[in-house]
């Protein structure tokens, strides 16, 4: 009969505390996973999946020279969702046929007296003005694009911008009256409000 090689094992509390030989493999009875020894690390390092992040170096470049395929998320969750920027070779999107849309996600601000427009986080906002309102903006990012839709309760409020933007084909607007709705074009080119292009636009 062939012989039978058993590693040393134990539970995932037990691995917690444990901390096996450099090079040694332990098998965690509790995940169903091997575990792999350095001869300093307590618990070691699981080997829980096939995608290893390295937390320490988030800006170096990590490959995964296999297919993914990403099968949670659902038509109202996103199955994968990218916070800062991302470049792709090539691009195909399939829909199923009872879908057939592409969606641009949209985040609906809640009102206050300031409100900071974040570029890092969704490009199509809107917002229901409830009173007077100061704009803000962070996580400026070169090249990115933010739209805002505003729409005014029944009185009219006034507006405010940073100093530092540039609007272009008219002046910054310094009020919208009551129940309009204006559009709001942002364009980050740097870092800091200095670098922000605006373009405002109200209906009659």
């Amino acid at each position: 009969m062939p012989k039978q090689v058993r590693l040393r094992r134990g539970t995932t509390a037990q691995h917690a505390t444990f901390t096996g030989a450099d090079g040694e493999v332990t098998f965690d009875s509790t995940k169903k996973i091997l575990v792999l020894h350095d001869g300093v690390t307590a618990g070691g390092k699981p080997i829980d999946g096939f995608v290893k992040l390295d937390p320490g170096a988030p800006l170096s470049v990590q490959e995964i020279k296999t297919l993914v395929t990403i099968t949670g998320g659902d038509d109202d969750t996103n199955a994968f969702s990218v916070v800062h920027g991302a470049s792709f070779n090539d691009v195909v999107i399939n829909a199923t046929a009872a879908v057939r849309r592409l969606r641009m996600l949209q985040e609906e601000l809640t009102y206050a007296s300031n409100v900071a427009l974040n570029f890092a986080t969704f490009g199509s906002k809107r917002l229901t003005l409830a009173g007077n309102v100061t704009f803000t903006a962070t996580g400026f990012l070169y090249g990115s694009q933010l739209h805002l839709k505003i729409r005014c309760d029944g009185t009219g409020r006034t507006l405010s911008f940073p100093a530092g933007w540039k609007f272009v084909g008219s002046a910054a607007p310094s009020s919208i009256a009551a129940d309009k709705t204006a559009l709001l074009h942002l364009w980050t080119f740097g870092l800091t409000d200095a670098d922000v292009v605006a373009h405002y636009l109200v209906e009659p």
